[in-house]
């Protein structure tokens, strides 16, 4: 399988071929199929992130008893997670010292 460089904004959800059209902050090299699935990873974020965010209010103690939250934390973790393994060298050093992979990687 044939792997293309994509350049990702995790904020935006984006995640482009072309490095000039977007303010991206990670490199990584996927196949088609892994294209989809970092794809379907960040529309699971941005679904959760929108039940999370009727609750964004709340005092931190109470956050993680969400459901709505702890389903976004799991899918932007996932994110994470696929972006270390794809990613160039940067890209995973860069995500290591973010700490967010404490499961291991």
């Amino acid at each position: 399988m044939d792997k293309k460089t994509y350049y990702v904004n995790v904020g935006t959800g984006e995640v482009l071929e072309d490095s000039t059209s977007l303010n991206y902050e990670f490199e990584i090299t996927a196949t088609d199929e892994e294209f989809d699935q970092l794809q379907e990873l960040f529309e699971e974020t941005d679904n959760t992130s929108q039940a999370s965010y009727a609750t964004s209010w709340l005092p931190w103690t109470v956050y993680y008893s969400n459901e709505a939250n702890q389903e976004y934390d799991y899918y932007l973790t996932e994110v994470y997670r696929t972006l270390h393994r794809l990613g160039n060298e940067k890209t995973k050093r860069h995500i290591e010292s973010m700490n967010i992979l404490q499961n291991g990687v």
